[in-house]
Formats: C-alpha cells, structure tokens, sequence
C-alpha cells in the first residue's frame, strides 16, 4: 500500500500499537502490589514491507507478543527458599515453646526438684522424728508429681497441637495442588490459540509459591505450558491435569501420632516429606517433642526407682521397711496394625540405670528376636528369650513379655514417654517415710535392754550401707529375716581373741544363737559383713566394716534395731539428688535434667539461627527474582511518556492524511 493510503495504514498502526503498549504499562501500574504478578512487556515488531514501483515500502508496525518477565531458575530458588523458610519458622515456633517449658527461666521442674530434696528430703534426714518435717516432705513428693505430669501434659498437649497443625497443612495443600491442576488445564486450552496466558502462568507460580509453604516441592514443566509438582523426595502431588490429595492417617502403631498418606492408597508419605510447615512439623515432633517427652519420662522413672528402692532399704517410724513413695509411668509397647497375630506383649522397666532415652522397634522373623534403636538406627542387645514366639526379651533395662508372636510381627517399644505423665506420688502417710536405716552401728553390748560399752581396743564397727549384690570377700550372716519383721532382732558381734597385728577372731551372734564367724586382719580395711534382705524390693545386703588396730578379745559391737531419731536413710535419700543412678552410672538425676535443658535449649538456639539464615537467603531470593520480575514504577512512568507521544505522532500523522486526502478530493472535484 502506498500514498496517501500508506500513510494512513502505518499511522493507525502504530496508533493501535502505541495504545496497546499503553495497555500493558497500564496493566504493569495496576498491579504492581499483586503477589506472584511478573511484570509485562509489549513486544513491537515491523509488518512485511511491500514492493510498490520498484522500491519496498514498510507497512507499519504490530505488537507480535505480550510476553513476562520471567525466569525459571530464580523463580525454582523462590520456591526453594520459601520452603526452607517456613520450615524454618514452623520448627522455631514450635520449639520455643518447648524452650520455655524445659529451660526457661521460670521452668517449674527444675525448682521442684530441688525443693523436694532440699526442703523436704533434707529437712527429714535432719529431723528425722519430726513430723512436720515428713509431712512437708508428702507435700513436697505431692506438689513435684504434680509438677512432672503438668509438664508432661504441656509436652502431650504440644503433640495434639502437632496432629491439629498437620491436618490444616493437609487440607492447605490439597486445596492448593488442585487450584494448580485446573490452572494447567486452562493454560493448556489457552495456549494452544498461539498467545500465552501471562496472568494464569503467574496465578499457577504464586500456588506453587504457596504450596512451597506448606511442604517443599520440585516443579518440572510438561507440554503444553503444565507443569508436574512433586514432594523433595518425588512423590507426586501434581500431575498436568490430575492433582493427588493427601489425607492424615494414624501411625501404624501409635494411633495418637498422626501421619501423612496418600488419599487414594493411604501410603504414608511423612518420612520423606522436607521443608514448609509440613516438614516444619514432622521435624520438631520427630526431633524435639518426643526426645524430650522419652528424657523427661526418664528422669521421672529414674527419681521413682531410686527412691522407692532407698525406701525399701530403710524403716518408718512403725518399724516397717517403707512403702513405694512413686509410682512411675508404665512401658509402652504398640502392636503394627498390620500384625495378623493376636500376640499378647507388655514391658517392663527392671533396670532404670540401663534405660536410654530412645524408642525401639522389635522384630520376630519366626525365630529369633531383634530390638532396633531407633534415635540410632543400631540393634540393641538381647540379653535373654532371644528365640521363640513366646519369650522374655531384655534389652536396655527394659523386660518384654511376649506369647503367640508370629513371623513378621513387629511392635514399637516406648520405654520411658509416658513416665512423667503418669508420674505418682503414692506415699501419704508421713509416718511411713523409712527415714531409719535397718541397722545401727554401736560399740558395746546390750544389756538387760541398755548398751553398755567397756570396750579396751580401738576395733569400729561402721555405720552400714547397701548393696545390690554380695560384696567381694565379705562374710554373709544368715538366719536373719531382715526385711520381713518390723522389730529385726539385736546383732552383736564380739572378738574371739585379741592382739596389735595378725588377724584376731569374731562371731556374730543374735538372741544367743551364732551366726557366722570369721576374722579381720588388723591394720588393714577389715572385714564387710552383709546381712541379706528377705524381701523384694530391695533385695541386695545391708553392709557394716569391722576394722580397726588394736584389738582385745571379749570387745563386743551391736547392731541395733532404728528408732524414730535415726536418719541414716533418709540421708542416703538426699544423697540420690546427685548420685549417678542413670545412663549406666554416668548420670545423675540432677544432670540428666540438665542435659535436657541444654539439649532443648541449644536446639532452640539452632532453630533461631537456621531461622535467620534461612529467612535472609530467601529474602535474597525473592528480591532477586523480583528484580527481573517485579514491576518498576519509575521505568512504567518513563514508559507511559514514550507510548503516549508515539499515540499523539500517530494521531498526527493520521491527521495529515485524512488533510492531504481531502485536499485532494477538492482538487478533483
């Protein structure tokens, strides 16, 4: 087309481009606040030029494409970082409470603990026939009960949180994969009229962004302009125009523990699944809540195991070896719901000492037995019942009784998760408390019901302690019922011979029978003599040392029977605050309880850390991807000014040839 024609055409070309480019810079303006918006570009390009009189004259301009800004790969590390974010935060939120309750300043646990020692335990072994002072003590045993299943109840609480959030987290993520999948199918249907659909790609990149949130995804594109979104761990969510929901099932077996699956096949997906508040989730009550929950029941059932033993070992004010004061949580032991057996099991803790904070799995193959640790991924040892469907398995200072088990059986062993919070105190009677030790160490013999002491040689008898097992060397008296009386008879040892060096001779009599006889060498550290306990608990020995220089035979010492003032035992009680009863004597009550707040207080450092890092790189990210993307306002304005004087000149030149063809209309006219 030439002339005046031409010149009309290429001005209203170029009219309808400039208003074109206008509209999209309108559009870029308007939605600059939009989430997920990509910022758009008209493109302009030359029409095919004609060939008029020999020469190739241009036929104006068009606007070939609206295309985005847009890159793949910053867009992918938004996605990325998005997810490693909001794990982040969600592992962060979740912890800090945990924080506060383990290692807070005003932890609860911490101070009753103390105060049940130092307050009430020690104020017994002071007084030990006081019984204001035992009555503090019940208080004392009450209020820190209290306080380990209000702690526990809090952990317990957190764990119901836990299934509550992951519900939500579920629902979000089905909600959002298949918003995705039908934007696919409309992409899809659009694309195929040669345009592209920028503002549905940008709706689709801002779900996947929210879905980054949820759980962290991969994103790989399909034909058609779809895209296919999986889990990190690639199971699939999204796939081109089917989107696949995920549903919260029990754990296979604790029924309270709620996992991830797929809705169509319930295959659980938990394991596998990273990032966002799902993943968010899944770490904390994998990683904080239940290790802490397992140390928590262990200290619990460590401090109730050692003093209802110390109890056992000492007498009350009736003259009775003392009751259980606690009563810790059971063991746990959960069948597979998939098991086809109606195998009968329950545990037992039976060395408190040997406990770990861990859970295990057990195993029967149809003959033997294996326990997994599963904090460490490694088999514990079986100690005994290592074959057979019905047996007793040992392991860890746990007993598993097991009958009718069948191949492929497998169970989950919760040794020590609900010990705090089914933490008792059983003892209310504070005349009951067993302050006394069994035994007295006296010098002198009794006499018409008083001790009298003419003793010429320097030869003690040591105050006594117990012992689980039979010292070494040590002269057993028999024929004591030790623990199964409430008056145990008077026990007098007296020398057989004397002298300053060699060994001199004894007997050990009670109610004018002989027991034992034996000898100690002088000078040295003499000779234990253990007299057994009938009853369990405790079992084990109570421990006195004959020992001395200088000894005159016809010496006699007397081991009496506790009265009301004695606080031997009690005493032993407090001493238990520190004593080393766990982690196979490495650990005390007193230090597991710190080793859990510095656990639970460096991974809430962590979690702030991972937090901060995490936050700023996606920061990083997100500003990156907007510098290609987001919506410039100052270059939009400059914009605007260019396609509007390019709107006015191609108005203008239309309006010269409208002029020029008037004019010339007049002319032929």
């Amino acid at each position: 087309m030439s002339g005046i024609s031409g010149l009309l055409n290429n001005a209203l070309t170029g009219l309808q481009a400039a208003q074109s480019a206008l509209q999209v810079t309108g559009n870029n303006i308007a939605n600059v606040n939009t989430p997920g918006y990509s910022r758009e570009t008209a493109v302009q390009s030359s029409l095919t030029p004609s060939l008029y009189g020999g020469q190739y004259l241009g036929n104006g301009t068009q606007i070939e494409a609206v295309t985005r800004s847009y890159s793949a790969y910053l867009q992918s590390q938004v996605w990325s970082t998005t997810a490693t974010a909001s794990g982040a935060q969600t592992l962060n939120t979740q912890l800090q409470s945990i924080v506060n309750l383990v290692a807070g300043a005003n932890a609860g646990l911490s101070t009753s603990i103390n105060q049940f020692f130092a307050s009430g335990v020690a104020q017994v072994a002071a007084n030990p026939s006081d019984m204001p002072s035992r009555q503090n003590l019940i208080s004392q045993s009450q209020a820190l009960a209290q306080t380990f299943q209000t702690s526990a109840q809090q952990l317990q609480d957190a764990a119901s949180g836990v299934n509550q959030q992951l519900q939500q987290s579920v629902t979000a993520i089905n909600s959002l994969t298949q918003q995705i999948a039908k934007l696919n199918v409309q992409i899809n249907s659009m694309s195929g009229t040669g345009s592209t659909p920028n503002s549905l790609l940008d709706q689709r990149d801002q779900l996947v962004t929210q879905l980054s949130a949820q759980v962290g995804v991969t994103v790989l594109p399909q034909d058609g302009n779809q895209i296919n979104v999986f889990t990190g761990n690639g199971q699939v969510l999204v796939a081109g125009a089917q989107s696949f929901d995920l549903k919260t099932v029990s754990n296979a077996y604790d029924p309270s523990q709620l996992e991830v699956a797929y809705s169509a096949n319930g295959a659980v997906l938990s394991q596998g699944l990273q990032g966002g508040a799902l993943g968010g989730l899944l770490d904390f009550r994998s990683q904080v809540l239940q290790p802490a929950q397992n140390a928590l029941g262990r200290i619990a059932d460590g401090l109730a195991a050692a003093m209802n033993s110390q109890q056992a070992q000492g007498l009350d004010l009736n003259g009775q070896f003392g009751a259980p004061m606690f009563q810790g949580g059971p063991v746990q032991v959960l069948a597979n719901s998939a098991n086809t057996s109606g195998a009968i099991i329950s545990g037992s803790v039976v060395d408190v000492n040997a406990l770990t904070t861990a859970d295990y799995k057990l195993a029967f193959d149809g003959s033997n037995w294996t326990a997994t640790n599963l904090s460490t991924g490694k088999a514990a040892s079986i100690t005994s019942g290592v074959s057979g469907g019905s047996t007793t398995l040992t392991f860890d200072g746990v007993q598993i009784a097991v009958s009718g088990a069948q191949a492929g059986n497998t169970f989950q062993v919760q040794p020590t998760r609900y010990g705090a919070l089914n933490f008792q105190s059983t003892l209310t009677d504070p005349a009951k408390i067993a302050a006394a030790s069994p035994y007295v160490s006296s010098a002198g013999q009794m006499q018409s019901g008083s001790l009298v002491n003419t003793n010429l040689g320097n030869l003690t008898l040591s105050a006594g302690s117990y012992s689980s097992t039979l010292p070494s060397g040590s002269i057993q008296v028999a024929g004591l019922n030790l623990g199964n009386t409430s008056s145990p008879p008077y026990v007098q040892v007296t020398l057989t011979s004397g002298g300053t060096s060699g060994s001199v001779g004894f007997e050990v009599s009670s109610g004018g029978s002989v027991l034992a006889t034996g000898s100690v060498a002088l000078g040295t550290s003499g000779q234990v003599l253990s007299i057994p306990y009938a009853s369990t608990p405790p079992g084990g020995y109570w421990n006195v040392t004959l020992a001395g220089s200088t000894a005159v035979s016809g010496d006699a010492f007397t081991l009496s029977p506790a009265q009301g003032g004695d606080g031997g035992n009690a005493q032993a009680m407090a001493a238990l605050q520190t004593a080393k009863t766990l982690d196979k004597g490495t650990t005390s009550l007193e230090g597991a309880y710190s080793q859990l707040v510095a656990q639970v207080a460096t991974q809430g450092s962590q979690a702030q850390s991972a937090l901060s890092a995490a936050t700023s790189v996606a920061a990083q990210a997100t500003a990156a991807q907007q510098s290609v993307s987001g919506v410039n306002l100052d270059e939009e304005a400059s914009n605007l000014i260019q396609y509007q004087q390019a709107y006015q000149a191609a108005a203008k030149a239309i309006q010269v040839g409208n002029s020029l063809f008037t004019s010339l209309l007049q002319a032929v006219q």
